[in-house]
């Protein structure tokens, strides 16, 4: 079964850098741009790797991670928090991610973060 990621950032060009790096015959990828939009694609993908970009236009990242980690049905769903703030770290142990990604970041850290967060559906 295909791996599902999906990725919410709302810059275009990461977008597409990510979703070239990742989708592979073993993975599907699902991109959003509005993060108000990404609560609901999580509801009907269910994927199994999240990653966000803690700075969103509505609803910050590490904000949806403590709605996600509220709610019975994502609790558990892997996610990895993304930002160029100096204290991105510390926002992501804060509200709950399971790994977070300096930007800019090499692509191979991507991958290793992708590996190690990879487990069998949470459904």
């Amino acid at each position: 079964m295909k791996k599902k990621i999906v990725i919410c950032d709302d810059d275009a060009l990461i977008l597409n850098v990510l979703e070239l790096a990742l989708k592979n015959e073993r993975s599907n990828v699902y991109l959003v741009s509005k993060s108000r939009e990404l609560v609901a694609m999580v509801d009907e993908v269910y994927p199994d790797i999240l990653i966000l970009d803690i700075d969103m236009p509505w609803i910050a990242g590490d904000d949806i991670v403590r709605e996600l980690r509220n709610s019975e049905k994502h609790a558990d769903l892997p996610v990895v928090l993304m930002s160029a703030k100096s204290h991105g770290k510390q926002i992501a142990l804060e509200c709950g991610a399971d790994a977070f990604l300096s930007k800019p970041f090499e692509l191979d850290d991507l991958f290793l973060l992708v590996d190690k967060l990879s487990r069998p559906s949470y459904r």
